[in-house]
């Protein structure tokens, strides 16, 4: 798609001029890497869907650009002493029909997110909202059935966005609807395989912002389609950079390379395959990998090695000693299989995908590292879609996956460790349930000094280690390729990088 040229009145203007000119306007051309399957403001649909959606709404709380918890449509927020209640003032805010932000609209919201038949993402989280009372219009109090510190976390979510209620009558059971939200750009077309174009909303209530006119989504769902695209200027900027592109990127004199570390590539195993069921044979594996070969082979040397659980510098349970409990060691690899009784090893599957690269070559690496001590790993590489689908249903033995925890709080690790009533899940080592990770889970959520919080998932990392469910492989670099005409735009660090669509508010292109 060629962009449209505004160069000859503004490059007639004096350079001043232009900047502030561009500073109250333009348009943004942003590459992304695939095409929503939904706009639905529940649901998790990836990160192309979420990058939207951030321009689209606001909830009582977002992750800002720094990564901290930010006051959105709640102005103040208080805390019951017992922790089994939240009080929430919103601020003077409109949707994007023009109706003011209610009370009676977060009630609608988070009732939608938590009922009984909810697909919501999040509704076992926000489930112990028992009741939400709404005293006035800028007020709501949400009541619940136990102490629950991660809360607002969860709350700060995409799909914790606040929505009208008159639109959820209206719409709510209707995936296809057009989204109204309360965020800095209002939903104006989509052409579906094409594009999605959202528009400057007037009375967002952030003064002064947004900057920009309209911006562009344009679906890209081939990599080197979508690179090609920015360095032609086809586009502003886009997501996913390869990284077999992100040197030239970053070398360019016209574009720039905005890297984090956040993300995490790891094995999950399905435990009820015999020879998984064993710790000593999960931690024979963590033992059996070069990180370095994963990383040279996948990502053209662009990460970081991990040897312990994925948790980031800075967050709540990070060890600097823990984080580097196992290391590259094949003798100790293969007396750990003799101790399981495996000393000649064994046949498994590995699931990945064909589609994308990075989890394709991080297969054939690890495939070619386990056979030294005896594994036998024979690669099943459907379609992405395909692989999802196996993975959600617990077909595999082992398989390779990339993602991050979608929290700030260390509750984020529920979501893969915790055993309970859901055995399969995306997430999780399918039938891993261990009563010692569970319990800790649980006190972690519910207690309230964060003093003994930090003690009760220094436990957890102990045990978890002890157990190792996933394998461990390396921290990846997640990047985003710009213009260096934009100005403003952030990829918000470690696992918050997939929420960096919520920046494009702060965006200007010179």
């Amino acid at each position: 798609m060629k962009r449209k040229i505004f160069g000859l009145v503004l490059a007639l203007a004096s350079s001043v001029f232009a900047q502030q000119a561009l500073a109250d306007g333009g348009t943004l051309y942003f590459g992304i890497s695939g095409e929503p399957s939904t706009l639905e403001s529940t649901i998790n649909a990836g990160t192309p869907a979420r990058t939207i959606r951030l321009a689209i709404h606001r909830g009582l709380f977002n992750y800002g650009a720094d990564g901290k918890l930010s006051l959105e449509l709640a102005e103040s927020y208080n805390v019951a002493p017992d922790a089994l209640s939240y009080t929430f003032k919103l601020r003077d805010a409109k949707f994007h029909d023009g109706s003011p932000v209610t009370s009676a609209d977060v009630k609608a919201s988070i009732e939608r997110m938590t009922a009984k038949d909810s697909k919501a993402t999040y509704r076992n989280e926000l489930g112990v909202i028992q009741s939400i009372e709404t005293p006035d219009a800028k007020t709501v109090k949400l009541v619940l059935s136990k102490p629950f510190v991660p809360l607002v976390h969860y709350l700060a979510l995409p799909e914790s966005a606040i929505i009208p209620a008159a639109w959820i009558k209206a719409h709510g059971t209707d995936p296809n609807a057009a989204p109204v939200g309360a965020g800095p750009f209002k939903f104006a077309t989509w052409e579906r395989g094409r594009e999605l174009t959202v528009e400057k909303f007037d009375g967002y209530y952030k003064k002064g912002k947004p900057h920009l006119d309209d911006v562009h989504y344009v679906f890209y769902g081939d990599e080197n389609t979508r690179v090609n695209a920015l360095k032609s200027e086809d586009v502003d900027i886009i997501d996913y950079v390869p990284w077999k592109d992100a040197a030239s990127i970053e070398g360019s004199s016209d574009l720039k390379l905005a890297s984090t570390t956040g993300p995490f590539m790891m094995l999950q195993f399905n435990t009820k395959f015999e020879p998984f069921s064993k710790p000593e044979v999960r931690q024979a594996i963590s033992y059996a990998i070069d990180r370095a070969t994963v990383i040279n082979t996948a990502f053209n040397g662009r990460g970081t090695p991990l040897f312990g659980v994925a948790i980031p510098e800075g967050y709540m349970g990070y060890s600097k000693e823990k984080a580097n409990f196992f290391k590259y060691d094949i003798a100790k690899a293969k007396a750990l299989l003799a101790k399981a009784g495996y000393p000649d090893g064994f046949e498994a599957r590995l699931l990945a995908t064909s589609q994308y690269g990075f989890h394709n070559n991080t297969a054939i690496a690890v495939q070619a590292e386990l056979a030294k001590i005896g594994i036998k790993a024979k690669l099943d590489l459907p379609d992405w879609s395909g692989r999802i689908a196996k993975n959600n249903a617990g077909d595999y033995d082992f398989l390779v996956a990339g993602t991050a925890g979608d929290i700030a709080d260390p509750d984020w690790l529920s979501n893969f460790f915790y055993g309970g009533q859901q055995l399969v899940r995306l997430n999780n080592s399918a039938y891993f349930n261990d009563t010692v990770i569970n319990d800790l889970l649980d006190k972690g959520r519910v207690t309230l000094d964060a003093g003994e919080r930090e003690k009760i998932y220094g436990q957890f990392v102990d045990r978890a280690l002890e157990q190792s469910p996933f394998v461990y492989l390396m921290w990846r670099d997640q990047s985003f390729g710009l213009s260096k005409k934009v100005k403003g735009f952030t990829n918000i660090p470690g696992f918050l990088t997939f929420q960096s669509g919520i920046t494009v508010e702060d965006v200007e292109v010179e």
